[in-house]
């Protein structure tokens, strides 16, 4: 059977992102007002030095836009506010795939043939699987 995992952050986390924003633009907004200063204090004559700081500056603009991106959709995909831990997991049965139910019911009766051919089951767990995953639905 097909699962697909559903990862969701909570209220703390949610307040931890929004707090990693809040600081990720005062960090952007620092670099710049820093960028301004020391490029008034900077002679045009060291063309290598404006090089670095433009550099710098880039970086460091990437890595801050960067962040507020990745706490942004953090908080976009929030979806369970009362969850009690820093993250809830929850497993879903993937009706959606593309693959036929009975396709998996072939893949499994076969897995199920070789690990009794291997030895690696009894006869009798063999045909107990073997009728439950029958009993299933198609």
């Amino acid at each position: 059977m097909a699962y697909r995992a559903r990862i969701t952050p909570n209220r703390l986390t949610a307040l931890q992102a929004k707090i990693g924003i809040v600081v990720a633009s005062l960090f952007l907004a620092f670099g710049l007002v820093m960028a301004v200063v020391i490029g008034m204090e900077t002679s045009g004559s060291e063309p290598g030095l404006l090089i670095a700081q433009a550099g710098f500056l880039l970086i460091w603009i990437a890595a801050c836009v960067s962040i507020i991106a990745v706490f942004a959709r953090l908080l976009s995909i929030q979806r369970n506010p009362e969850a009690s831990s820093l993250l809830e997991a929850r497993l879903e049965d993937a009706e959606d795939s593309s693959a036929p139910r009975d396709q998996d019911f072939d893949f499994r009766l076969r897995k199920l043939e070789r690990l009794k051919a291997d030895g690696l089951i009894t006869e009798k767990e063999y045909k107990a699987k073997r009728r439950r995953i029958l009993d299933e639905k198609w």
